[in-house]
């Protein structure tokens, strides 16, 4: 059974409406949210976003849900400093209340089903191992809050936010960048079919196999010259 949607999904997903001009158009970060949730949305994307909130609320601090936020957008270490939320915890609080409106404006009651509830709870040791192996370009803090999101939240929703935080971190050390070994990168491609992801979810890092895709490790190096 495949899963509701091709792209990513969840937590992840949300993620992605945080580019750096966001503030232009939402005047609080909640309101970038609602914004996207529109009457035409599929509950199944809601419900996504719910659960993976409420899995970051029950199993981590604080201070790693935020750690993980601002590694995961853009410009994401300014997020907190704009008065919208103090902390990640109360801002997956607001992302509930924005899922909870939705929901309610609705006259059935949606629920997930099917490949949706798949958390890969046997796949814990493959994604901790390959979150360990960006270690040295993701940093400890980072690294550290992803392999306990796999232990205490779920191995799917880590191995997602891994995907999500890996094109920030490789802009973030322009010139240099992060490039993929093609062999990462099939690793991460075979997660993705056990996690029975759609066809873009883990995609849409592919673009980080650069010119040194023959290396055993993920990279900096100088950004080719094209």
């Amino acid at each position: 059974m495949d899963r509701s949607t091709e792209f990513t999904f969840g937590v992840p997903w949300i993620m992605s409406f945080f580019h750096q001009d966001w503030t232009l158009s939402a005047s609080t970060a909640a309101a970038a949210v609602a914004d996207q949730f529109v009457e035409e949305l599929e509950p199944e994307a809601v419900l996504l976003v719910r659960r993976d909130a409420r899995l970051l609320l029950e199993g981590l601090p604080p201070d790693r849900i935020t750690e993980l936020w601002q590694q995961g957008v853009e410009g994401g270490e300014r997020f907190y400093h704009r008065g919208r939320a103090r902390d990640g915890a109360e801002w997956m609080r607001q992302v509930l209340g924005v899922c909870d409106a939705w929901l309610s404006r609705r006259s059935d009651s949606p629920a997930l089903s099917g490949a949706d509830r798949f958390e890969g709870r046997d796949l814990a040791d493959q994604v901790l191992s390959v979150v360990e192996e960006f270690r040295a370009v993701l940093g400890e803090g980072v690294t550290d809050a992803l392999a306990e999101c796999v232990r205490h939240c779920s191995p799917d929703l880590a191995f997602r936010l891994l995907l999500q935080v890996l094109p920030p971190k490789s802009a973030s050390l322009s010139p240099e960048y992060l490039y993929l070994s093609a062999e990462q990168y099939a690793r991460l491609e075979a997660l993705g079919a056990a996690f029975r992801y759609g066809e873009y979810v883990v995609s849409d890092v592919k673009y980080l196999v650069g010119p040194y895709a023959g290396n055993r490790f993920a990279t900096r190096r100088p950004a080719p010259p094209w």
